[in-house]
């Protein structure tokens, strides 16, 4: 069982919660499952959080101790990003009835968690000095970038005007004020 011991067995566990992330948001049968939202959220988090642990065999970076302190700071900011996600939903498809969010982070940013989500996971590979969770932060961002083009699609199509004037209005999907 060297395989969970492999950084990458985990970053393709994490890719398949992304997977199934877009499948969820963008599918109408398969995004109506709270549960299965659940699972897929979990499976995301958690190749991204044991890829990194010292465990997993691979190069990390040296530091004199500054690595935590950095590190739990973009960890921490992340973490805060990712608070409304405590109010909302798991992963879900949207549906007509839902409530649009605009006002607090997403008054500046269309996807705050998603925001949050590449923060912590970039505080928790450079606490661990992991070069591989630091090098796959562009990998998760364009995962997510192409589960936001999905969600917004759905999106869309379940808000109409409101959510194109919304968009329209806060321009960053995941980093404030840029479009992409």
């Amino acid at each position: 069982m060297t395989f969970l011991r492999d950084p990458f067995f985990w970053a393709l566990i994490s890719m398949f919660g992304l997977v199934g992330a877009s499948a969820g948001v963008g599918g109408k049968k398969l995004g109506k499952h709270a549960v299965l939202g659940f699972i897929i959220v979990l499976l995301f988090d958690l190749g991204r959080v044991i890829l990194v642990l010292p465990f997993c065999h691979q190069p990390r970076f040296e530091a004199g101790g500054w690595h935590w302190i950095v590190g739990a700071v973009i960890f921490a900011t992340g973490l805060i990003f990712c608070t409304p996600a405590l109010i909302i939903k798991p992963i879900t498809a949207p549906d007509a009835e839902m409530e649009l969010k605009t006002s607090g982070f997403y008054g500046f940013v269309r996807n705050p968690i998603y925001l949050g989500e590449l923060l912590w996971c970039l505080g928790w590979a450079i606490m661990f000095r992991s070069i591989i969770g630091v090098t796959l932060i562009p990998v998760w961002w364009a995962g997510l970038l192409l589960l936001i083009v999905s969600e917004e699609q759905s999106l869309e199509r379940e808000l109409g005007q409101p959510y194109v004037a919304y968009k329209a209005r806060v321009r960053g999907r995941i980093i404030p004020g840029l479009p992409i």
